[in-house]
């Protein structure tokens, strides 16, 4: 089944429109705008989309995109949870960096700049202590 997106939000805000000014201009409830740009909505009449673009002064196809079912799945990206590192657990917001690291069909890895910063170090203790000449 194809997905459907609205580009309500962005057409509005490149015309730098509030939701309420946008209600107040088609006659819409500031509700019915918000779930159809978060994607709540169930539908729309011909009528509001009509209203919506004689506003905006943009086409339907404009208003909307249509994802074919094929590449549907891409948008499943948008909505992953946010990555954590897989060592220690902190998220983005809590280090510098965040690194996603992927071999073939494995799953994701994501290592944080804190654990790459100790795992530096605890490589450099092992070589300190391994004499010359001798593997690791």
């Amino acid at each position: 089944m194809s997905t459907i997106s609205c580009n309500l939000s962005s057409i509005r805000k490149k015309r730098n429109l509030k939701q309420t000014e946008l209600a107040r201009l088609t006659g819409l409830s500031q509700k019915a705008l918000s779930e159809l740009e978060t994607g709540k909505s169930k539908g729309i009449s011909f009528g509001t989309l009509s209203r919506l673009c004689d506003v905006l002064q943009v086409t339907v196809d404009q208003l909307f995109d249509v994802v074919p079912e094929e590449d549907a799945g891409l948008l499943n990206i948008a909505r992953m949870p946010k990555p954590s590192c897989s060592f220690c657990g902190k998220n983005e917001q809590d280090v510098e960096i965040l690194v996603m690291g992927r071999l073939r069909d494995r799953p994701s890895v994501f290592i944080c700049s804190e654990c790459i910063t100790r795992s530096h170090q605890l490589l450099q203790e092992s070589r300190d202590e391994t004499p010359v000449g001798r593997p690791l």
